[in-house]
């Protein structure tokens, strides 16, 4: 068929571009790499041409990793598996009896619209000259189990973004929240920054005190980035008895700043015991900053923030590091040697 040859020649085309721009972007011709570039061409999604665009256009690096992302942010749909296993067979067998009813009564075409529910996707508004009590009592239990399926999902995501210790964002909230953050940056031509925090000594705090008043400093830490940070600014754990503080157009100094007054209101606090109304004492933290150059791979950030925690670390704790410490640090490492 005309139709199926003008596909097929438009498809032989587009890989020869796709394939053509892997080689001169010198990336691997993966799976993930040939998805991205081919709906590049291929115009299927303006915001990842747009994406695009901005990344070759101030001459970043455009690899493999940096593909991988725009892959997960605009490939990577919700497993539609596990939405469909939580609706549960007692409301699907109402949904069917009540369009069942309509269908039997000869009202369907009296349906005007849509009602919202399972994100817009499912409910019904009925308009009839006669008015039919028991099916819009159906009808109306239908909806309220939808809605509260609904309900549900929307619960589920939440307790499966949040850090169950603490009440704030978790890894994952985080790196989804920091894609994000990034492509506004992009978008805005913002700068953007973060923190990695890490209490100091935390293993012994757990060995002299125990566990519970391990997760009590952890927990008094989260409170207190919540408290300092504001607006679009989001705190997250990142892990053990690390967070991450993502900094929407804020630039490297403001970072630095905003890590000090962290510091100095942790190294404040007088924490005792809860369950054993022992006193632990001061704690202080660790800060690593940096800064998001416009187009580069997010676990770039990331490995400078990590290695500006470590040169804290490393220079005796309860210290605020920043990248350019790092550079200042790896250059005078370089002139000694």
């Amino acid at each position: 068929m005309p139709q199926q040859r003008e596909y097929r020649q438009k498809s032989r085309v587009l890989s020869r571009q796709t394939l053509a721009l892997i080689d001169q972007l010198g990336l691997s011709a993966s799976p993930v790499n040939f998805s991205v570039l081919y709906a590049y061409f291929e115009k299927s999604d303006e915001s990842l041409v747009t994406a695009i665009d901005i990344l070759r256009s101030n001459k970043r690096d455009f690899d493999d990793l940096q593909c991988h992302e725009l892959y997960q942010r605009y490939f990577q749909q919700p497993r539609k598996q596990e939405i469909i296993e939580t609706l549960s067979t007692d409301l699907r067998n109402q949904i069917d009896q009540v369009l069942d009813q309509f269908s039997k009564d000869g009202t369907l075409a009296h349906l005007a619209g849509v009602k919202n529910a399972l994100n817009a996707v499912l409910s019904t508004t009925i308009y009839q000259d006669d008015a039919d009590d028991h099916l819009e009592d159906r009808l109306d239990e239908a909806s309220s189990e939808v809605s509260k399926l609904r309900d549900d999902l929307e619960k589920m995501k939440h307790e499966a973004l949040t850090d169950g210790l603490t009440g704030i964002a978790n890894r994952k909230a985080f790196d989804e929240r920091l894609r994000n953050a990034a492509m506004a940056a992009m978008e805005n031509g913002q700068e953007m920054s973060m923190l990695l925090v890490d209490v100091d000594f935390f293993k012994k705090i757990n060995d002299r005190f125990g566990h519970q008043a391990g997760d009590q400093v952890i927990r008094l830490l989260a409170n207190t980035l919540t408290q300092s940070v504001k607006g679009r600014d989001i705190t997250a754990r990142y892990g053990g008895e690390e967070f991450a503080v993502i900094l929407p157009d804020t630039k490297l100094e403001d970072a630095e700043s905003l890590a000090e007054n962290i510091r100095h209101t942790v190294e404040a606090l007088d924490v005792i015991s809860e369950n054993r109304s022992e006193v632990i004492g001061k704690i202080t933290v660790s800060v690593g900053v940096a800064c998001y150059q416009l187009g580069e791979p997010l676990a770039r950030m990331i490995e400078r923030a990590d290695q500006a925690l470590y040169l804290a670390k490393s220079s005796g704790r309860n210290l605020v590091m920043t990248e350019n410490d790092l550079l200042a640090s790896f250059t005078k490492s370089a002139a000694k040697a």
